[in-house]
This record gives structure tokens, sequence and C-alpha cells, in this order.
């Protein structure tokens, strides 16, 4: 899997693709870079931004329904983060799973940016 995302990163340069996971993603300045984490809005949850570095804007996300869903309820998918990375440096973007309307859970998720020139 990491074979084919460094292909796509190397055919498409201005994007960054990372696995859902905690990790690090390098973009170059001013590029947009994107990832996905899975998710089910159906059920309420969703990825919430806790913490997001100086370094990168958001600039969208959107919810990808799995293709094996047709139209059942309470079926998942991904949501896709898009950012475009503004200053050079580092930083530790965190984010959080769960209902908007509940306490925030205690585990995160964190992404490593780091914007090189």
């Amino acid at each position: 899997m990491k074979k084919f995302i460094s292909l796509i990163a190397i055919m498409f340069p201005c994007y960054a693709f990372a696995e859902p996971s905690n990790d690090t993603v390098t973009s170059k300045l001013n590029d947009t870079f994107s990832f996905e984490l899975e998710s089910n809005p159906t059920t309420g949850y969703g990825w919430m931004i806790k913490g997001l570095p100086k370094n990168v804007a958001l600039v969208g996300m959107e919810y990808i329904q799995s293709k094996n869903c047709g139209n059942n309820l309470g079926c998942g998918g991904v949501e896709k983060f898009f950012f475009k990375a503004i200053s050079l440096g580092k930083g530790t973007l965190e984010l959080k799973y769960g209902q908007p309307f509940e306490d925030l859970p205690k585990n995160s998720t964190y992404k490593y940016i780091s914007v090189i020139k």
C-alpha cells in the first residue's frame, strides 16, 4: 500500500497522501495535500479538528460513502480532508472522532505535518 501511495505522490506532486494512522505528511510550500480517514456520519459520528498547526490551512472536507453501500443507512466510508501548506515548518494536526453533541473522546489521531521548500 505504501508503494502505491508513493507512486501516486510521484505522479501527482501537488498532493501528498497519508494513510489513516498517526503519521507524517510532507508537502511543499503552497501545495495542496489531502488524506482520508474512515468515518460513518450516518451514525452521528464524524471527525473534528481539535488542533490545527499554523503552517497549514484547511481548505475543504468531504464525505465519500463506500461504493458497497447503495442507499443503506449505517454504512460507512471516508472523510477526506484538504489542506494548503502556507508556511515552512512542522506542526501537529490533532483530530477527534466522535459525536459533536457529546464530550470529546479521550483518544486522538495525529498527523505530523512538515512543509518544505
